[in-house]
């Protein structure tokens, strides 16, 4: 139903939000809002506010529509910097670097400025072309300059589907398309393989743990 926009002032208190996170009941802080009809609850909208970043989310925008391996179609994936409970951090200044591995490739490159990429509100996207082989495409988002307590990368599997009709397309600009696309995917596996993702993932995850353990050690303290 369209609606203007409704603002609820004075419902939140940054302090006492953080009386809550020093006593250990980050659950108890949230805004929760009821729509009503006739006196009766028919809809509510659950917020709770972010905290530390320890992760990135990615999944596709494409309005559960499958991906045609013709050469063509586009998928935007969106990745997000969040924490543990998956609330995206919505003011932060990292950057994701984006990879990809199987029969796709990004429309995105370090010369537009476009990989890696600023996050904007949380969120930073990119996009995804198929090729003319269907299969499985992995993107994998990371954060640039990687440090202690940063947030673990996150990688998305893409299935693209044979076109249900024929490609009508010369032969031999086919085979150089995919030839170049080959080379690339090529190029994009070599920078990265999949033990150097694990021991970092596995590194970023010891490095959470830590601090837990100090923030823990600090809340007793106070």
């Amino acid at each position: 139903m369209p609606s203007p926009i409704i603002t609820f002032k004075g419902v939140f208190d940054v302090m006492h939000d953080k009386d809550l996170a020093r006593s250990g009941k980050h659950a108890d802080s949230y805004l929760l809002a009821e729509g009503l009809i006739d006196g009766q609850v028919v809809a509510t909208h659950k917020v709770m506010p972010a905290r530390r970043p320890s992760r990135l989310l990615l999944w596709a925008d494409n309005e559960k529509v499958e991906m045609t391996a013709d050469g063509s179609d586009l998928v935007t994936v969106v990745a997000a910097v969040a924490d543990d409970n998956g609330n995206i951090k919505r003011l932060n200044n990292y950057e994701i670097k984006f990879e990809i591995e199987g029969p796709g490739e990004l429309v995105a490159d370090a010369k537009s400025f476009t990989n890696p990429r600023p996050v904007s509100w949380g969120t930073a996207p990119v996009l995804v072309r198929a090729t003319t082989t269907p299969g499985e495409i992995k993107v994998r988002a990371s954060v640039v300059w990687a440090g202690k307590h940063t947030p673990v990368s996150a990688e998305l599997t893409i299935q693209s589907h044979r076109p249900e009709l024929p490609l009508i397309v010369s032969p031999e600009e086919l085979k150089r398309l995919e030839n170049q696309s080959q080379s690339t995917r090529e190029e994009s596996a070599s920078m990265s393989g999949d033990c150097k993702k694990r021991i970092e993932k596995l590194q970023q995850e010891l490095n959470r743990l830590k601090l837990k353990e100090v923030e823990r050690q600090q809340s007793d303290f106070e």
